[in-house]
C-alpha cells in the first residue's frame, strides 16, 4: 500500500512537468490557443498543449520552422499559416503524424502579422 503511494506522489510530481505545457499561461492568451482554425480546414488546432513553440525563419517570403520533436528547418505551408496576431508573441506550431510524416495542421508566426 505504501509503494502504491509513493508511486502515486511521484507520478503528480513528474507528469506535469512532462507537458508541453511549461509557462503560466493568462486566460486571454489561453482562449487564444484554443480559438485558432487552420486557414487550410477551418478546423481547430486545439489547444496550448498540443503546440510547440518553435524557432522561425523566413527565405523568399515563406516561413521555415523547427521545434524540438521536429530539429530540422521544415517549409510551412502558406494554407496553415494564421494570419492574426499572436497573442502567445513566439512562433507556435500545430503537428501530427500521417503514414510517417510529420504534417503542420496549424503555424502561428512570431509576434504576428
Amino acid at each position: 500500500m505504501i509503494r502504491i503511494l509513493v508511486v502515486l506522489i511521484l507520478l503528480a510530481l513528474i507528469v506535469p512537468a512532462l507537458t508541453h505545457e511549461d509557462h503560466t499561461w493568462d486566460v486571454a492568451t489561453r482562449q487564444w490557443f484554443k480559438s485558432q482554425k487552420s486557414p487550410k480546414t477551418g478546423q481547430l488546432c486545439c489547444d496550448q498543449n498540443d503546440g510547440a513553440e518553435a524557432e522561425e525563419d523566413i527565405r523568399n517570403g515563406q516561413y521555415w520552422a523547427r521545434w524540438p520533436q521536429h530539429p530540422t528547418w521544415i517549409l510551412v505551408p502558406n494554407d496553415v499559416v494564421i494570419r492574426d496576431p499572436n497573442r502567445n508573441g513566439a512562433p507556435v506550431v500545430w503537428w501530427w503524424w500521417e503514414n510517417g510524416v510529420m504534417q503542420i495542421r496549424c503555424y502561428a508566426p512570431g509576434g504576428g502579422v
